[in-house]
């Protein structure tokens, strides 16, 4: 966010100090630390994300619980011996049996493992998310904050084009000058007014990502607050690359997320290695007289033989998931090593430009282009002399710059 901070405040420099408009009553204004707080606060996906480390942790829940035991009864429907339709009593004939099946080779342990480094996942993607989500929130801040000041500043220098505009065309009825010094002002004129409009679409964007963000209501002007002298002298100070990468590596919670896939895939590994040994069911049982003696009473012991199915397609999906989520996790790093390394060198460079911008520029340029067109309007140079100035001259070359 530094880096954003620096490369934002250089625009100041250029800035007006109005506003875009006369700002409605009903104006919402929010500093940047507020705007955080509301968005932590409200904001729809970040709510619903949330929800997902709550399903995560329910799923631990699931992976530790045991199975349930089984209780079956069986009754005789109808007696032909003495043609009794269930017959419960000394001649008939039920059965009980209670059963429980028990998981082996610590299904149930590796199963609760699992689901905690699902919980994992699901908090480091929440966080993670975030951190997107901030950035984009902090961008949009700025945006707006600084597009309103250049946007002013169009505004300004329109304003003293339509009165030089003015005086033109009456310098045109004398004849005193050429039509084409009146059509590239009026060219110029229309090239800032069509940048002005997309600078006020970027604003209208800004804006509606932002309202999107903080939950504002669309009907409801946006404004945000910012105090830009709050932006210190050599922000970078003696920061240094390996400082930032080393700071990235442990609080980035999408590269945690891709360290901890290795671990979640190591531990399904052993997870399917354990569901290849068969489960044990024991059961006690009872039947009343369907069996080689009255009253029989016996204990079931059952367990599947595996002779065909040991699991061995899915303990190879482990294996290769494995393998692939290093491969993910290593191009994760190197994304991250390659962005520090760009907004470093993005956030000396910013920081170089803004030492270098004099911070006298914008109202100096201000105040020269209101006295050439004041004095011209007073009459008090020529119109040669007007457009031969230095100020309109700079007006000119970028009227040739757009043609070009």
């Amino acid at each position: 966010m530094k880096f954003k901070l620096i490369l934002y405040a250089v625009s100041i420099l250029l800035a007006g100090p109005a506003g875009l408009k006369a700002q409605q009553a009903d104006t919402l204004k929010l500093s940047l630390p507020a705007a955080e707080q509301r968005f932590l606060d409200s904001n729809f996906t970040l709510l619903a994300s949330k929800y997902n480390i709550d399903i995560a942790k329910a799923e631990v829940i699931t992976a530790g619980l045991y199975t349930n035991p089984e209780l079956s009864y069986e009754n005789i429907l109808y007696n032909p011996e003495n043609r009794k339709i269930y017959d419960v009593g000394y001649n008939g004939n039920n059965q009980i049996e209670l059963s429980k099946v028990f998981r082996l080779a610590g299904k149930r342990n590796k199963s609760i493992r699992l689901a905690e480094s699902g919980v994992k996942l699901s908090e480091y993607d929440f966080f993670d998310l975030i951190r997107t989500l901030n950035f984009e929130l902090r961008d949009n801040f700025f945006k707006i904050y600084f597009y309103r000041h250049s946007y002013d500043l169009y505004e300004f220098q329109l304003n003293s084009l339509k009165q030089i505009l003015g005086a033109f065309r009456e310098q045109l009825n004398k004849g005193n000058i050429a039509s084409k010094d009146v059509l590239r002002v009026q060219s110029l004129i229309i090239n800032l007014s069509a940048e002005q409009t997309n600078l006020l679409n970027e604003i209208n964007e800004a804006t509606t990502e932002i309202k999107t963000l903080l939950r504002i209501d669309a009907s409801t002007p946006f404004l945000p607050e910012w105090d830009h002298n709050a932006v210190r002298a050599n922000p970078m100070g003696n920061v240094t690359y390996m400082a930032l990468l080393d700071s990235a590596r442990v609080n980035r919670y999408d590269l945690k997320q891709a360290k901890e896939q290795i671990q979640y895939q190591q531990l399904n590994l052993q997870l399917q290695k354990a569901m290849a040994v068969p489960d044990l069911t024991v059961a006690a049982t009872y039947d009343k007289q369907g069996n080689f003696t009255r009253n029989y009473n016996g204990l079931l012991l059952s367990m599947p033989l595996p002779f065909f199915n040991r699991n061995q397609g899915n303990i190879k999906q482990a294996k290769s998931q494995i393998e692939q989520t290093r491969v993910l996790y290593h191009q994760t790093e190197d994304q991250l090593n390659q962005q520090v390394k760009q907004q470093y060198e993005l956030a000396l460079n910013t920081e170089k430009l803004y030492d270098g911008i004099d911070t006298a520029f914008d109202s100096n340029y201000n105040k020269l282009i209101g006295e050439v067109r004041s004095n011209f309007l007073r009459r008090n140079i020529t119109i040669l002399e007007f457009i031969e100035s230095p100020t309109i001259k700079l007006l000119n070359e970028r009227e040739d710059f757009f043609i070009n």
